[in-house]
C-alpha cells in the first residue's frame, strides 16, 4: 500500500532532517535528498489516488449484471459541481442525482466521475440521464455514457422523472473495510507505527548520539564524540598518513609488485606514475584481449574497470610489455636530472610514462617517458631502458632541452 509506504518514509525523512540540523547525519548525508525524493512523488500518488477515489466508472461486468437485476435507471441531475480536478483537460465533477429506481423508493445520492466536456452542457440541473446502481445494497450509481441499448431513447422521452422532487438521501455506510471515499482504511495506529519504524531506521546507525541526546547531554558535547568517533580516534582529530613518493627506488617496484598481483598477470600496455600514486592499464586477464585500468593509491592497488579505450586486438601483442622485466630503480634518477635538464622544477616532479618505445631513438623494447611543466614552460623527455636520455623538447631558454630541440629541428 501507497499510504503505508508514505508513512515509513515520512518517519525516516523527518529523522533525516533533524539529525542534519543537529550535524550528526555525517556518512549519512545522502538520505535525505533520497527520502525526499522518494516523499514528493509518493505524496502526489497518495493526492492522486484520494481525488479520484469514488469515481470508478462502471465496468462492461458492472453493466450486464446491473441489466439482469434490474439496476439500471434513469436519474435527474440536481447539481454539477467541478471539483477543479482535471485529467485530459477533462473535468472531475461531482453530480448529485435524484435516481429513480427500479427495485426500491426514489433516492438521492452523489457520484463523482470524470465528464467530457462535450457532455457537460446535458449535465445541467433537470438533466435526466441514465445510470447503474453497482451494488443492490448501496447507493453508489455510475453514469452510462454510451447509455445500454434503447435506454437512451427512454430518457430522452421522459417525463416522469424529469418531474421528480428532490428525495430523501440514502446515506449508508461505507463498505466493510472502507472509507467514506472508498479507500482501504488504515487505522491511524498503523500509520504512526510504520512512521515510528522509519524514524527509528534512520536514527539506528547514531542511536548512541541520539540516546545521550535524550539523556540530556548538551548536544555540543555529543557533536564533539561523533566527529571522534567518525575520526577512529575518540575525539582526537586523525592525521593523515604520510604521502609515499613513488619515483623513490625503494617504492617504485614494491608498487609495481602490488599491480601485478590484483591484475593477476604482468603484462601491461603503460604505467603512469604521477609522484604518490600510479595509473597503469593492463590485461584484464592473462590471455584476454581487452584491457582493464589499475590504480594504486595510499597503499593499496585496486582494479577501477574496463580501461576507457580498448586496443585493437591484432595491435595489443605490439603494445603489451612485462613490467615485471622492467628496471624500476631508473625512474628515481631521471626524475632527479629533469630540473637541470629542463630548467623547470615543479612541487609535484614531473610525471613518467613508461610503455612500448615509440621514440626513434630508442633502440629498447621499453621507453620512459616523463614530462614536466610549470606556469609559464613545459618539457618532455624520453629515456630508453637503460636510463639513457635519448630526446628532449621544450624547456625554459636556456636550458639543455631546448638546446636539443634546437641542434635537433624540434
Amino acid at each position: 500500500m501507497i499510504r503505508l509506504l508514505l508513512s515509513a518514509v515520512i518517519g525516516f525523512f523527518v529523522a533525516s532532517v533533524v539529525l542534519r540540523v543537529a550535524d550528526l547525519d555525517a556518512g549519512w548525508e545522502w538520505a535525505f535528498g533520497v527520502s525526499l525524493g522518494v516523499m514528493v512523488p509518493l505524496m502526489i500518488l497518495v493526492t492522486i489516488g484520494r481525488t479520484f477515489a469514488g469515481a470508478r466508472p462502471a465496468r462492461p461486468q458492472d453493466v450486464e449484471a446491473a441489466l439482469r437485476e434490474n439496476r439500471v435507471s434513469l436519474a435527474k441531475v440536481l447539481e454539477t459541481r467541478a471539483t477543479g480536478t482535471t485529467i485530459n483537460d477533462q473535468p472531475l465533477c461531482e453530480i448529485r442525482l435524484v435516481v429513480a429506481s427500479r427495485t426500491r423508493p426514489a433516492y438521492t445520492t452523489t457520484t463523482r466521475s470524470v465528464i467530457n466536456l462535450g457532455r457537460l452542457p446535458g449535465l445541467q440541473r433537470g438533466a435526466v440521464v441514465v445510470v447503474a446502481q453497482l451494488d443492490a445494497e448501496r447507493p453508489e450509481v455510475a453514469l452510462l455514457d454510451p447509455a445500454p441499448a434503447g435506454w437512451q431513447d427512454v430518457a430522452d422521452r421522459d417525463t416522469h422523472v424529469r418531474d421528480l422532487p428532490e428525495a430523501p438521501v440514502w446515506d449508508a455506510p461505507p463498505p466493510r473495510g472502507r472509507d467514506r471515499r472508498g479507500l482501504v482504511r488504515i487505522p491511524a495506529v498503523l500509520l504512526l507505527v510504520l512512521a515510528l519504524v522509519g524514524f527509528g531506521a534512520r536514527v539506528w546507525p547514531v542511536r548512541d548520539e541520539a540516546l545521550a541526546l535524550v539523556q540530556g547531554t548538551p548536544l555540543e558535547e555529543v557533536q564533539a564524540e561523533a566527529a571522534g568517533a567518525a575520526a577512529g580516534t575518540g575525539g582526537e582529530e586523525e592525521q593523515p598518513a604520510p604521502a609515499v613518493d613513488l619515483f623513490s627506488a625503494a617504492h617504485t617496484r614494491p608498487a609495481i609488485d602490488d599491480l601485478v598481483a590484483v591484475a593477476g598477470g604482468s603484462q601491461f600496455t603503460e604505467v603512469g606514475i604521477y609522484g604518490d600514486y600510479i595509473v597503469a592499464e593492463g590485461l584484464t586477464a592473462p590471455g584476454e584481449p581487452t584491457t582493464d585500468r589499475y590504480t594504486w593509491r595510499d597503499g593499496e592497488a585496486a582494479r577501477d574497470g574496463a580501461a576507457p579505450i580498448q586496443p585493437d586486438p591484432a595491435a595489443l601483442p605490439d603494445e603489451l610489455f612485462d613490467v615485471t622485466a622492467v628496471d624500476w630503480s631508473l625512474v628515481e634518477p631521471l626524475v632527479a636530472q629533469v630540473p637541470e635538464l629542463t630548467g623547470i622544477t615543479a612541487p609535484g616532479g614531473p610525471s613518467v610514462l613508461v610503455r612500448r618505445a615509440t621514440d626513434p631513438g630508442v633502440t629498447t623494447p621499453v621507453e620512459l617517458h616523463l614530462w614536466v611543466s610549470d606556469e609559464y614552460y613545459d618539457a618532455y623527455l624520453t629515456a630508453d631502458a637503460t636510463g639513457t636520455v635519448v630526446s628532449m623538447h621544450g624547456g625554459r631558454p636556456g636550458s639543455p632541452a631546448e638546446a636539443w630541440e634546437a641542434a635537433h629541428g624540434g
